[in-house]
């Protein structure tokens, strides 16, 4: 009995921080803009509009993490034919990077898009996840497209720290967390959740000290 208890705790706790550290990005995005909004009227509808979607992103995240801590099956019945870049596209106009050197960081290669069924909400999730993992090392990151006649890939590759061996077959376990600050166990697990769910697979590899790269892998139908 004591171990339930103290395993429902562990998971109130991994909840709650999750959330806290998720919602922080969009409710980021809504502060930004306010403070820029000066006398142009233009720029006033431009910055409702990511007020808007970052709150309608954080709510959406919310529901994505409560389903996750609940262990429910992600609904594949309303999946959607979607383009990667586009995604990606949104992902870096909708994330709320620190600094601006931080977006500076980031070299896309998107000319190789590539189609693939599932949800815009969930795959800007994994996104988000993988941007603010790699962000926290300030380091170069690299993010590219492949197409191929079995299968299309999609390359999440920092140069920052890297993983240490001994951990790399733990990221994607629950409650697993390296030395990151803020970090609750639950990103990458339900990042894993997702992309099965889109009947495609996600695989990480790194060096220590050199880089971390994550591939996320999609059947070509």
């Amino acid at each position: 009995m004591d171990n339930q208890l103290d395993q429902k705790l562990l998971q109130v706790k991994a909840l709650a921080g999750s959330i806290a550290h998720e919602v922080r990005k969009p409710l980021a995005n809504i502060k930004q803009p306010c403070e820029l909004v000066k006398d142009s009227l233009n720029e006033a509808i431009n910055c409702l509009v990511l007020v808007y979607n970052s709150a309608n992103r954080g709510v959406m995240i919310c529901e994505v993490i409560l389903a996750n801590i609940r262990q429910e099956k992600i609904d594949n019945s309303k999946f959607v034919e979607l383009s990667m870049a586009n995604i990606i596209e949104m992902v870096m106009s909708e994330f709320a990077f620190g600094l601006k050197q931080d977006k500076e960081l980031i070299n896309l290669d998107l000319k190789n898009d590539f189609k693939f069924k599932g949800d815009e909400t969930l795959m800007i999730f994994v996104l988000f996840n993988l941007l603010k993992n790699s962000l926290y090392y300030k380091a170069k990151i690299d993010i590219w497209l492949e197409t191929s006649n079995q299968a299309n890939f999609l390359h999440f590759k920092d140069y920052g720290t890297g993983i240490e061996q001994d951990k790399i077959n733990h990221i994607f376990d629950d409650f697993f967390t390296s030395d990151k600050k803020g970090g609750t166990g639950l990103g990458l697990p339900f990042c894993k959740k997702v992309i099965l769910a889109f009947g495609g697979d996600i695989s990480c590899k790194s060096i220590e000290g050199e880089f971390t790269e994550f591939v996320l892998s999609f059947k070509n139908k």
